[in-house]
């Protein structure tokens, strides 16, 4: 009896085997191509890029012959040459920053070997080389003069327009004195008492107690959202905190929407100094988040497009558009295709390379400012302040911030 129980189970078990082989072949040509069609779907939009929305590639006719009244630093975190290039692929066409003609490439190392964004930004706002995580200080703790100090000694309107939080490293390199970059609530205060007449970014959490006591106290409008970000009208100075901590994406409101809204109060009679950062593209490299990183990447692209479109309505402003280090030791593979561009091009496990980076520069002098093919990252400060120079004027170093706050 066990003996025919067993046969029976074992040409059932056959049975059931065949049926799964042979269900296939009894499946319709249009059915089989359907199922085809969405395993290769699903191979090819692995990062889903279709739904990124990249603004249409032009070129725009800034007037390089005029004297430096307004500079526009605009600064990709983390952005390399290849994330540039792996974003012209997956979009199919350049991108808005690749139409600038005047480009040299930066070396980005600090004191400390491969750079962070803190030393980056001293570099490229004290023009000098500093260590890993000082902000607006010499390798000995010492207060060197930011562009922010340099621009407000000579009457320009000063402004920071970022999609992390205020207080993070490129934007309190700007204007901060401090030997570390993390300590958030102290160089948000710095940032505030400097009275840098526009603040825009993420970061609320640090909103409360002092620093909203030092805003008060030096005649800051506070909004939160879009709608007060629009309503400003420059009676007294700007500050915009629209994330608990960084604004991800092309979220409300973009970069682009933020940048023009500083355009708009910063523009004046007698200038301005405004730094736009991408912030985030560095964060989505070290995530290995190659989808993250195009969402920053046409987020930054989208705020070249308002600056440059600004700029070239008003002669006299002079558009750097650079990065503070590469991040993620980015690829692009031989003869790529949008396919290709996917996490595997990301080869230093999210770390910061000392790759060189691209800077582009257009408008006003742009095509003077530097003579080598490959500049240092304190060559960017020096040559912001030679043009400043020459059109307002030398001025005395006054420092705003005591680097002991």
């Amino acid at each position: 009896m066990k003996s025919f129980l067993g046969i029976l189970l074992s040409m059932i078990i056959i049975a059931s085997f065949c049926g799964c082989q042979t269900t296939p072949a009894t499946i319709q040509d249009n059915e089989t191509t359907s199922i085809v069609s969405q395993v290769e779907e699903t191979t090819v939009s692995t990062l889903d890029t279709d739904k990124l929305e990249w603004v249409d590639f032009k070129e725009y006719n800034l007037n390089p012959d005029e004297p430096v009244k307004n500079i526009i630093l605009m600064i990709g975190d983390g952005m390399g040459e290849n994330i540039i290039k792996c974003s012209e692929i997956v979009k199919g066409d350049k991108l808005i920053m690749q139409g600038i003609e005047n480009t040299v490439y930066v070396r980005t190392d600090s004191l400390s070997g491969t750079t962070d964004s803190a030393a980056a930004a001293t570099a490229m706002s004290c023009g000098i080389k500093t260590d890993n995580r000082y902000l607006g200080v010499d390798e000995n703790g010492e207060p060197v003069e930011t562009i922010v100090e340099f621009a407000k000694a000579r009457g320009l309107k000063t402004g920071l327009v970022v999609t992390q939080m205020m207080p993070h490293a490129t934007p309190a390199g700007m204007v901060c004195h401090y030997n570390s970059r993390t300590v958030f609530n102290v160089l948000f205060k710095q940032m505030l008492r400097a009275n840098v007449d526009v603040l825009f970014g993420g970061g609320s959490q640090y909103y409360a107690g002092g620093a909203k006591r030092i805003a008060e106290e030096n005649d800051y409008e506070y909004v939160t959202d879009a709608e007060g970000l629009l309503k400003l009208d420059g009676s007294k100075k700007s500050l915009g905190m629209f994330a608990y901590e960084g604004i991800y994406g092309d979220k409300v409101p973009s970069l682009s929407t933020m940048t023009e809204k500083a355009l708009e109060l910063l523009n004046n009679d007698d200038g301005f100094f405004l730094m736009v950062e991408g912030s985030n593209i560095d964060i989505k490299e070290a995530d290995l988040d190659m989808k993250g990183a195009l969402e920053e990447m046409q987020s930054f692209d989208k705020a070249v497009n308002s600056v440059l479109a600004w700029a070239e309505k008003n002669p006299g402003t002079l558009v750097i558009v650079t990065a503070d280090h590469e991040t993620g030791g980015v690829i692009v593979p031989e003869n790529a295709t949008a396919k290709d561009i996917n996490n595997d091009c990301f080869t230093s496990g999210g770390e910061h390379t000392s790759t060189n980076v691209l800077l582009m520069a257009a408008g006003a002098q742009s095509d003077k400012l530097f003579t080598e093919d490959t500049i240092e990252n304190t060559d960017i400060s020096k040559a912001m302040r030679e043009q400043l120079n020459k059109t307002y004027g030398e001025a005395e170093v006054q420092l705003l911030n005591d680097a002991n706050v």
